[in-house]
């Protein structure tokens, strides 16, 4: 099996992983396809892009500690159908997929994961290993849930839970393909380079990349209108994704500091957002537990 470049990954999940508020139905609307990010920097340019890359030994500790973060590291989580949702939500990332004839409002992303994993060598359940991928067969969640444990279902958690790896990889790839987006909102010189300098502290300082692989995939990149609401106290519109969080950042001591730094950024902007959205107030809790872990090296 023909494995594909990291940078052929990139540009795969650029084109059809959605930069939403989180890895939610709502999250996961088209998204227009990446700039051409630069290599380097020049004397007097803006910092670099830094490159983004792990090990599969790192991917594995980063792919468990998401799969934690969004069900409790249960296999059965990993096959999921969320109430009001017209679709199973499935892996670590939660990636949803489509019955037959597709969905009006939203991009599916399951489909690309299956083939990003199969272009990596791994094999599909024989019912799902196949080109395209074919539509989901559960018609709604009754019957995805009264179907739950017979062989099919079954068969999809045990490949999902053998490629934890796989899966960090490829929200990592999303992760690499969000930055040009994110410099491509901001017309500010100066917001461009606060963000890179943070976005160079923040790699530097957590090798395993995982604050911004899971903050990426939790809440977003920050591009889109979506991602934002309006703030009565500032009369301004205050986001909460990832550029939001970067832009955030205040300058620290690379090392634990930036971690510390980078966790406390994150509660400030989605604290931001309980403000403008009061009755998101009930996630606080589990919302702030969550970025708590940014602040640590992982095991």
């Amino acid at each position: 099996m023909t494995c594909i470049s990291r940078r052929q990954a990139v540009i795969a999940i650029a084109v059809t992983i959605t930069p939403g508020t989180t890895r939610s139905a709502q999250a996961q609307a088209p998204i227009p396809k990446p700039a051409i990010r630069p290599a380097t920097s020049t004397a007097g340019s803006l910092p670099p892009i830094p490159p983004l890359t792990i090990s599969p030994a790192i991917a594995a500790k980063v792919g468990r500690q998401v799969w934690h973060n969004e069900s409790g590291g249960s296999i059965d989580g990993l096959t999921a159908w969320n109430d009001a949702e017209d679709f199973p939500s499935l892996g670590i990332g939660h990636w949803i997929w489509f019955k037959a004839g597709g969905h009006p409002l939203f991009e599916e992303s399951f489909p690309q994961l299956v083939d990003f994993i199969r272009n990596t060598g791994a094999k599909p359940p024989p019912w799902l290993d196949k080109r395209p991928v074919p539509p989901c067969p559960w018609l709604n969640k009754a019957e995805f849930y009264r179907k739950f444990n017979e062989p099919q279902l079954a068969d999809l958690r045990r490949f999902l839970a053998a490629t934890i790896p796989q899966q960090a990889q490829f929200l990592l790839a999303r992760t690499e393909a969000a930055i040009p987006r994110m410099l491509a909102t901001l017309p500010d010189a100066a917001d461009k380079r606060r963000l890179l300098e943070n976005l160079n502290r923040i790699v530097r300082s957590a090798p395993d990349l995982y604050p911004l692989i899971d903050y990426v995939n939790f809440k977003g990149e920050g591009v889109s209108e979506k991602e934002m609401s309006f703030d009565a106290t500032t009369g301004r519109k205050e986001g909460w994704g990832t550029k939001h969080l970067l832009l955030e950042m205040k300058p620290t001591p690379e090392g634990l500091p930036t971690l510390a730094e980078f966790s406390r950024a994150a509660k400030y902007v989605l604290d931001r957002r309980i403000r403008n959205h009061p009755s998101s107030q009930r996630w606080r809790i589990g919302w702030h537990k969550r970025c708590d872990t940014y602040a640590r090296p992982l095991a």
